[in-house]
Parts: C-alpha cells; structure tokens; sequence
C-alpha cells in the first residue's frame, strides 16, 4: 500500500503540483489528490508510474508502518541470509556487520551522508530526498 505522506513528501519536494505529477505519471490529478489523502491506492502499473515521475523506486512511496522493534527483528531474521548480515558485539559495541557489498555501500553512504546533514554540509530537505530517492540518488549505484 502507498505511503500518502511519503507521496506527498516526494512531491513537494521535486516542487510538482498534483496536476503536474498527474500529467508525468499518465494518471488524473483526483487520483494523485485521493492517494495523497490515503482515499485510494495504486494498482502496481500506476504505483511504477508515479515512482518513475518522482524518480524515486517504488519502495520509497510503500507505507510500512506502523512497525513494532520486535516486527523489524524479525525482519532481519528473515534477511540474514540474503544481505549477509549478523550481530556484531564486541565491548560496548552492538551492531550488525554485512558482507554483502550492496549492503555495505549502502551502510557506508547512509552514515556520510547523516553526518554531512549534523555537521550542516546539507539541508534538512536535501537529506530526506537523499533518503527518499534512494537508490536511484546513490553514488555507488549506478
């Protein structure tokens, strides 16, 4: 199901109106404005759509909340053996350690780029888009 605020969220910040997003993803403005106001949701063609006019995947506008600590758990359970991940404890330190490359890249430029957002290198805005448009915004996907 499509998130409506991440649709929105995405949206606004590509600075499209309801219409203009409707003309690029082929689909009628009271379709953009119904699953924005979580009235409707896409078919899985119109969903591609509209994640090609926002330039984003298709996983960035999917609502999967609410979400509990122990639901994402065993999500990791469930992709341990696909992303190579496990706990990493050694000290103080907790964490996971991967020895998937995808994943690995993805955890190295997720934490650059949460530092150049502390340290005021980009904007609040520039973050989430990052955020919300990737991978299609990673510098080690191409």
């Amino acid at each position: 199901m499509i998130s409506s605020e991440k649709l929105k969220k995405l949206r606004l910040l590509r600075r499209f109106t309801q219409k203009e997003l409707a003309i690029k993803s082929d689909l009628t403005d009271s379709a953009i404005r119904n699953y924005e106001l979580g009235y409707r949701s896409p078919n899985k063609d119109q969903l591609i759509k509209i994640a090609d006019a926002l330039d984003c995947d298709v996983s960035a506008l999917i609502d999967y909340s609410p979400i509990s600590n122990f639901q994402f758990m065993q999500i990791l359970f469930d992709f341990e053996d696909i992303l190579k991940i496990r706990p990493l404890v050694e000290d103080s330190t907790r964490g996971l350690i991967s020895h998937d490359m995808d994943f690995n890249d993805f955890l190295l430029e997720w934490d650059e780029m949460r530092r150049k957002h502390y340290n005021g290198e980009i904007s609040d805005e520039e973050f989430e888009d990052w955020k919300l448009s990737y991978p299609k915004k990673s510098r080690f996907i191409k």
